[in-house]
């Protein structure tokens, strides 16, 4: 019997580092979410401003000052934009080149959003394996053996 205990601590303690890991990834789709997110703004935003400059009309924009503070803003020109390429770069890019990388980094993102779905999945599926494991445990240890005397 006390090994049946001590299986069920062993077990337990497996599933609560798999649902520690699990919490992790999900944090990590959060902020995966988040960056998907903050793309397509981004990539609507230049797309509005494209339209702008087509129709050869200015946009008008609120710019962040810092804290909490905002100026209103006309953009008359979008030839030369500046895009994050990541690792602490930046480049300029026109209107087209800057919606170019986004959209690449939008695709790279998506797939970043599988590959952790799918981890997340398996983390999900090993629980699950556990959980089950533990119900045949605990009710082969409650049940009486047929040959114990009572």
């Amino acid at each position: 019997m006390p090994e049946v205990s001590e299986e069920l601590r062993n077990l337990a303690a497996k599933h609560q580092e798999l649902q520690r890991r699990a919490e992790a990834i999900r944090e990590e789709i959060n902020m995966v979410q988040a960056s998907i997110a903050s793309c397509d703004r981004a990539i609507e935003t230049i797309g509005e401003l494209k339209k702008a400059r087509d129709k050869q009309e200015s946009a008008t924009t609120m710019v962040p000052l810092g804290f909490g503070a905002f100026a209103h803003a006309e953009i008359r020109e979008i030839d030369k934009l500046v895009v994050n390429l990541g690792a602490g770069y930046s480049a300029e890019k026109t209107a087209e080149g800057a919606e170019e990388t986004l959209k690449k980094r939008r695709e790279q993102l998506g797939k970043v959003m599988e590959q952790l779905n799918a981890s997340l999945a398996k983390f999900i599926q090993g629980m699950q394996a556990l959980e089950a494991e533990v119900r045949r445990k605990s009710k082969a240890a409650s049940s009486p053996n047929p040959g114990q005397a009572f």
